[in-house]
């Protein structure tokens, strides 16, 4: 009877290593495969081996941009097209420039010529692409917000400028 149950035990205990090793958690004692998800060697970046959180080749750092002047997307809306350029130094967002606003109508440039410089001052403010919508100014507005927001997503992540 003890070598039926070893053998069982034996297997059941094979048979938790070879699931963990697969599902890459670690063992708990006792052979069972411990819940909450893969091992820290299976989270660590590539780098020196033993060393946690050593950034490693390809890592990118999505809060630091690239210094240089970033494209952002031409987003369309029934005025026309927005499209905004970024000047980034030190890391910091220096200088947003309209290269686009709607010229579809006078009212549409009008607008646009309103909106531009109170969408730049709060970009530059908050460092972001939360932006507030300009009163009488919504699709220019949010045509900013999303060029701006691709512009952004460019300097960190170092792609060249659209």
């Amino acid at each position: 009877m003890r070598r039926v149950g070893l053998a069982v035990l034996g297997a059941g205990v094979l048979t938790a290593v070879l699931v963990a090793l697969k599902s890459q958690l670690p063992l708990q004692p006792g052979g069972a495969a411990a819940p909450g998800g893969p091992s820290p060697d299976a989270t660590r970046p590539p780098g020196k081996p033993g060393t946690p959180g050593t950034p490693g080749v390809g890592i990118v750092d999505l809060h630091r941009m690239m210094d240089g002047a970033h494209l952002g997307a031409v987003v369309t809306n029934p005025f026309g097209p927005v499209q905004v350029r970024i000047e980034v130094r030190g890391g910091r967002l220096v200088d947003v420039v309209p290269v686009r606003l709607p010229t579809a109508a006078a009212r549409g440039i009008e607008i646009g010529m309103r909106a531009a410089p109170v969408l730049r001052e709060q970009a530059l403010q908050r460092q972001s692409a939360d932006l507030d919508t300009v009163s009488g100014a919504t699709y220019t507005s949010d045509g900013y917000r999303r060029s701006l927001q691709s512009a952004l997503d460019a300097a960190r992540t170092g792609r060249p400028a659209a």
